[in-house]
């Protein structure tokens, strides 16, 4: 998953992605890890908040 690459190219933090989804900072550093991995609800929020694709999202570079 391209989450922390686009989160950090957009300059959010852990902390402001996870308030604006509602989740613990902890739970955005698991889905950045691949310990974890959000629903396809979260994704899109995600893609929004970053403006990105879902696709650049999960996409394996």
């Amino acid at each position: 998953m391209n989450l922390e690459n686009i989160r950090k190219e957009k300059k959010v933090t852990q902390i402001k992605l996870a308030q604006s989804l509602d989740v613990d900072q902890s739970t955005v550093s698991k889905w950045e890890k691949g310990h974890s991995a959000p629903s396809v609800q979260t994704l899109k929020k995600i893609a929004q908040l970053l403006d990105c694709t879902v696709d650049e999202l999960v996409r394996e570079d």
